[in-house]
């Protein structure tokens, strides 16, 4: 009995290792009679979606990066993808649930109505349905480097990450055609979904003692890390990988540069930001533990307790995570980049100051528009005390009414009216001086660019950074080329060439495939003088042009020098701070006081004192 139970064993066991190892290496394979390839991965294989003869790309879709976030996984950083027997095709791969802000925009009052409804339901079917079931990604590959089959050809590689204010979007959005003819057959473009709205940015202190905040952050890293492990399969180079994102996708890559501290190599070596957007979330404690219980409540877990949130059907998550995305302030989100003491020690813009960022990217393209904030700015600020409720009610309570008179008084002026002030404090905090950060900390390696074309409004860049100026309409039988109206032709096609040159060779001028590329202006990096920046190329609807660029300010009585310095009386009078090396100058404990009362400017390299800041919080 015994050794026929051995051999029985012995044969099983065989047969079991055999069939659970992978058919074939990992890489490319045609197969004989289909004319779209085979891509083999230790844990799947997939089959190309399409392939575009016109400009010679092979698009793989729907690849998972990670396992499915859902049961035990809500919640829960990104796991590895489990493995699949089967072929797969890239038809499954729903974009992650999503609400559009309407609040952020100040529709606010179409929460809650069937016109709501109707918004959050057409965006959700034009994203191509939604699940939780969302962590895919899609890579898009030169023919030329699919069929070298094993040759490395080491092509640069941009992943995209979406913007959508942390709560809506997708990869499926990401219409490169324009794009790959300037790049031509020397650029692979990766695109990626990641967890939107509660399901990807909840914070907080129970956050934090039970799971993990900012997931949405861990997602995109998944889909970097994917990169960096199997990108070489289809001829990229893992060491020239570009992060390219707009809004809150940008705003996203900003985080990845100060992850736990700076001390984290962000898988990227080049960036491009189009206007890096997020608010201030610092109050751990507060505001951010609130959002959590009103979500947690909403889903009925009153305790809080993320065990209860695990087993919590769907259609009543998705209730509360819309429950909690309307639950925001006319003009403001409660969803975003967060404070968390870990990921993100305290506001990125502080961790760039201190010197705490990974400073070894190559270059970086940073861009905002000439009017950020008109779109998130109420209707209804039309008087004085409007404003003052509407800034009193973004600002903690531990710091009432010290920083909110602070602001009133720095974004004062007869002259100008109370929705044009509290335009530029949004402006300033939310977008433009996060340019200024990221060209105070990469210096000569910068590009800046302001976009002031269809009125220079957020996320106008979209349609000329997806946009293929070989496109035509059918006119009554006649195929027109839309390149033929230069608003919409000649600036997407100059666009597109300075950031694919840029993704290519690190520099947006050496190369652009555009026929108009010779009538743009050669870009130099960005130089400060006195208190702003030369050399902004100015995107307008008539051309390019380069100019000195006043909204990005570094002077510390100028408007971005003043959010900084609120920012760090905020985070101390809360107890957030973060203390630094030796060598830099101490946070003195009555600077953020002084600050308060309209005294000397802080440092700009202070470090953040946690031990003393409750002390200042009674103090007040």
């Amino acid at each position: 009995m015994f050794p026929f139970f051995f051999v029985w064993s012995l044969f099983m066991g065989t047969v079991l290792c055999l069939s659970s190892s992978p058919r074939t290496q990992s890489g490319i394979e045609f197969v004989p009679g289909s004319a779209l390839p085979l891509l083999h991965l230790p844990y799947a294989t997939y089959r190309a979606a399409k392939y575009d003869d016109e400009i010679d790309v092979y698009y793989f879709k729907n690849i998972r990066f990670a396992a499915p976030p859902t049961g035990k996984l809500r919640f829960e950083k990104p796991a590895s993808p489990k493995q699949e027997t089967t072929l797969q095709t890239g038809e499954y791969g729903p974009s992650c649930i999503q609400n559009v802000p309407l609040g952020l925009f100040n529709l606010g009052i179409l929460d809650k109505t069937p016109l709501g409804d109707m918004i959050d339901g057409g965006f959700s079917r034009f994203a191509g349905g939604t699940d939780e079931d969302c962590l895919f990604l899609d890579v898009q590959v030169p023919g030329r480097a699919i069929r070298a089959g094993q040759v490395s050809f080491n092509l640069p590689v941009a992943v995209y990450f979406h913007g959508g204010a942390y709560t809506f979007g997708t990869k499926n959005h990401v219409s490169t055609k324009g794009i790959w003819r300037q790049a031509g057959e020397d650029l692979i473009i990766v695109a990626a979904n990641y967890r939107l709205g509660a399901y990807g940015w909840l914070a907080g202190t129970s956050m934090e003692n039970q799971g993990t905040p900012n997931l949405g952050l861990y997602d995109q890293r998944a889909a970097l890390q994917w990169v960096q492990s199997y990108i070489g399969l289809v001829g990229g180079d893992k060491r020239d990988v570009s992060a390219w994102g707009e809004s809150a996708g940008a705003g996203s890559i900003m985080h990845h540069l100060v992850a736990f501290g700076g001390a984290q190599d962000p898988l990227f070596a080049k960036a491009v930001l189009i206007s890096p957007a997020f608010q201030l979330q610092y109050d751990r404690a507060g505001s951010l533990e609130d959002s959590f219980r009103l979500f947690a409540a909403a889903a009925g877990c009153p305790s809080g307790s993320l065990a209860c949130l695990r087993d919590v059907d769907s259609r009543t998550l998705r209730k509360a995570n819309a429950q909690l995305i309307d639950s925001a302030a006319g003009g403001t989100s409660v969803i975003g980049p967060a404070s968390d003491g870990s990921w993100v020690r305290q506001l990125a813009g502080l961790e760039f100051e201190a010197g705490h960022y990974w400073k070894q990217l190559e270059s970086l393209v940073v861009t905002h528009t000439s009017d950020e904030a008109i779109l998130f700015t109420p209707l209804r600020v039309s008087t004085d005390a409007q404003l003052e409720s509407l800034v009193e009610s973004i600002i903690p309570a531990y710091a009432k009414p010290s920083v909110a008179q602070s602001i009133l008084d720095k974004y004062g002026g007869t002259a100008a009216s109370p929705r044009s002030r509290y335009k530029a404090f949004v402006r300033d905090a939310t977008f433009t001086c996060n340019v200024r950060t990221l060209l105070q900390a990469y210096e000569q390696r910068v590009w800046s660019m302001q976009y002031s074309a269809s009125q220079g409004f957020h996320s106008c860049y979209l349609w000329a950074l997806f946009f293929d100026p070989s496109a035509s309409f059918n006119l009554f039988g006649l195929h027109i080329k839309l390149n033929l109206l230069p608003l919409l032709g000649n600036v997407a096609e100059r666009l597109q060439g300075y950031l694919t040159s840029h993704a290519i060779h690190g520099d947006p001028n050496i190369r652009s495939r555009s026929a108009a590329a010779g009538s743009s202006p050669r870009w130099p990096p960005a130089r400060p003088t006195n208190d702003t920046y030369q050399d902004v190329l100015d995107v307008g609807n008539l051309g390019f042009r380069l100019i000195t660029n006043s909204q990005i300010s570094d002077d510390s009585d100028a408007h971005c020098g003043f959010v900084s310095q609120m920012s760090r009386a905020l985070v101390e009078l809360g107890g957030y701070g973060v203390d630094v090396e030796e060598g830099i100058e101490d946070f003195k404990d009555s600077a953020a006081l002084a600050f308060l009362m309209g005294h000397a400017p802080v440092s700009p390299f202070a470090s953040l004192n946690f031990g003393t800041a409750h002390a200042l919080r009674l103090s007040n």
